[in-house]
């Protein structure tokens, strides 16, 4: 369900409605006056969503809620390293590095770094079967050892990770990597199953500051801004089903 409903509300998924609704309203006599000003919302929609600046003030809150992790070493009571898994594909045409999206690259790369850091850490991998399979190999292939690492491929969205780990962990403290625009709503998540998670964000798409954002429109800032609705969408989703 949730699912469903952040696809309709994003700027891309609502836009869209709004132009296959005006392409249908064109088709009959009765509703064709309602053609123009659908096709103008989609467009007007696109056009906002996908300025540099809408696309900052929509992440930024998100992304900027938790301060980078900058030393680890300070957290000496953490023994895991949670990675939460993004999209990836499992093609056998395509090298291992190309088969993760950006997103699930960088949270590879905050884990092993961090690993690097705190070599006497479990790092373990969650989310579906296939992420987990390709980003604990890329962690195999940056050299962490398979002792060291935990895959959970069962786990379909964060919630469901968030049930693992406290099996796993209990209510221990534990550094939790994924993307910075998905960290308030992981830790929020993390915290009601009773852990003390330790963010270490990554993969921060917009600037802390609006005024540093680009004024122009591209299809990467309207990426980011989906990205973030789907965020408070899924912040309140959860709150109302008491997963926060």
């Amino acid at each position: 369900m949730l699912g469903h409903l952040q696809n309709a509300v994003v700027p891309s998924g609502f836009a869209t409605a709004l132009f296959v609704a005006g392409l249908v309203a064109l088709l009959f006599r009765r509703t064709r006056a309602l053609a123009c000003p659908l096709v103008a919302g989609a467009a007007t929609v696109f056009i906002i969503f996908s300025n540099g600046l809408v696309a900052s003030l929509l992440s930024s809150p998100l992304e900027y809620s938790y301060p980078a992790l900058r030393d680890p070493q300070t957290h000496r009571e953490a023994k895991f390293i949670a990675v939460l898994t993004a999209y990836a594909a499992d093609d056998a045409d395509m090298p291992l590095s190309g088969k993760l999206n950006a997103s699930a690259a960088f949270r590879v790369l905050e884990a092993a770094n961090l690993w690097a850091v705190r070599p006497d850490c479990v790092i373990v991998v969650s989310g579906s079967a296939t992420a987990a399979d390709i980003m604990a190999r890329q962690l195999r292939s940056l050299g962490i050892p398979e002792r060291t690492l935990i895959l959970d491929g069962d786990s379909d969205n964060t919630a469901e990770s968030a049930v693992y780990l406290s099996r796993l962990v209990g209510g221990k403290s534990l550094f939790l990597v994924t993307s910075a625009g998905h960290m308030r709503r992981s830790v929020g998540v993390f915290r009601k199953r009773g852990m003390d998670p330790i963010p270490a964000p990554t993969d921060y798409q917009s600037p802390r500051l609006a005024r540093h954002a680009s004024w122009t429109t591209s299809a990467a800032h309207l990426q980011a801004s989906d990205f973030a609705v789907h965020e408070y969408v899924a912040i309140v989703w959860y709150r109302l089903t008491n997963r926060i």
